[in-house]
């Protein structure tokens, strides 16, 4: 639980600062972009303004701020010109651009739809007008943006390495009372349970020396049903808590589910049929698997045990056991059954019961699905539960068959 409360806190921390990191980063990015064409945008305009009927000479650009990709005294944006016989022609007298470089660049200039634009592969922007097109030569400028975009990169990443640390940190700082709590609870639950042992082992003795002595009478069975329910739900505790504290040790060995299933299933037939359900088995053979021999038995039990009780008069239970792909699913379904959604995801919590039959002293106190869930975990799977109109309750669990993974 408490590793689950670390993950998650750390995962909503991350969440939160990847988000806000990723909103900078980005609106940073796209800032410094929209200011690189805004320039370069400007510039191929004042190309487009100058006259063509008078040469140019290199101009220094003392009018841009000294940080912009164009502060350079040596011009960076040259034209073609379109003449009466069809031809282009440079337009300046500072650029040295062969013919050949020029044909190519109004040609790919032409065939583009945008009026402006940026080509990625050459460093170079233009922008059309009619019957003359402006370039910049913005190859270094597009490196060092590059360049600065790399960094940018960098030191996002890093912030975010930096920040899961923190987080990590955090959060063993942060729930760190809240493990000791948990500690404490999970000790106190096993150290009553283990002090209460004893004394109920006394009881039940002594009970059974009392009916010897006086003879078999209404209170002494009485007392005896309340002192074997306690002593289950003493024994559950138990469980939890040494599987709380990963001190349930697990056997891992091959074994015969089928039989397994099989045996447990038939010996709830006479329960069955004394609360009037009918309970039914489908059944594959020779399946076998690898897990604890006594936990998957008290998982299948847990299951059945369960669907006996809570099925009304009359009703039907199916016990199923088949392969799928490379799996060994166990199924136990009981039809009617009335569970809605709102309950479905809370049956597995400890001591919680879905509905008004569940209070009832034979209904139990709300752990077996608890420990059927535990014992899920324990072989790396999970009981999956659904309940339709259709098909009533069904609880479910795969399992990976002998020599699969």
């Amino acid at each position: 639980m408490i590793k689950r409360l670390k993950r998650k806190f750390v995962l909503v921390n991350m969440l939160v600062v990847f988000l806000v990191l990723t909103l900078v980063f980005v609106g940073g990015m796209t800032a410094i972009k929209l200011r690189f064409a805004e320039e370069y945008r400007q510039e191929l305009r004042r190309e487009l303004t100058l006259d063509l009927r008078t040469p140019q000479l290199p101009q220094f650009r003392t009018q841009l701020p000294m940080n912009s990709p164009f502060s350079r005294p040596q011009r960076l944006t040259f034209s073609a010109v379109l003449g009466e016989d069809g031809a282009w022609t440079l337009h300046n007298s500072w650029m040295q651009v062969d013919q050949d470089t020029l044909d190519l660049l109004t040609q790919r200039a032409q065939e583009a739809r945008a009026e402006t634009g940026f080509w990625e592969d050459l460093g170079i922007a233009y922008l059309k007008s009619e019957g003359r097109i402006a370039f910049a030569n913005l190859q270094n400028e597009f490196s060092q943006l590059q360049s600065n975009l790399s960094a940018w990169l960098m030191v996002y990443v890093g912030a975010l390495a930096l920040f899961l640390l923190i987080s990590l940190a955090l959060s063993r700082w942060t729930l760190k009372p809240v493990e000791k709590s948990w500690m404490q609870q999970r000790h106190f639950i096993s150290d009553a349970s283990h002090e209460l042992k004893t004394p109920l082992t006394v009881i039940l003795a002594n009970l059974d020396i009392a009916e010897k002595e006086t003879g078999e009478n209404q209170w002494l069975a009485s007392a005896r049903v309340e002192g074997l329910q306690m002593k289950r739900l003493i024994e559950d505790l138990l469980f939890l808590a040494r599987s709380d504290e990963a001190r349930q040790k697990v056997l891992n060995q091959p074994l015969d589910l089928s039989a397994l299933v099989g045996e447990t299933a038939l010996a709830f037939e006479a329960l069955a049929y004394e609360n009037q359900v009918a309970l039914s088995l489908d059944v594959q053979k020779d399946i076998r698997v690898v897990g604890d021999p006594g936990l998957l038995r008290q998982l299948s039990a847990l299951l059945i045990d369960n669907a006996v009780k809570y099925t009304p008069k009359g009703g039907e239970i199916l016990v199923k056991l088949q392969t799928v792909k490379d799996k060994a699913l166990l199924s136990v379904r009981n039809h009617p059954a009335r569970i809605s959604k709102e309950q479905l995801p809370r049956l597995f919590d400890r001591f919680y019961r879905a509905d008004e039959a569940r209070t009832k002293p034979e209904g139990g106190y709300g752990l077996g699905l608890s420990i059927a869930s535990e014992i899920a975990r324990q072989h790396q799977s999970a009981i999956k539960a659904s309940c339709t109109e259709a098909e009533g309750a069904v609880f479910s669990i795969s399992l990976p068959l002998m020599g699969q993974k």
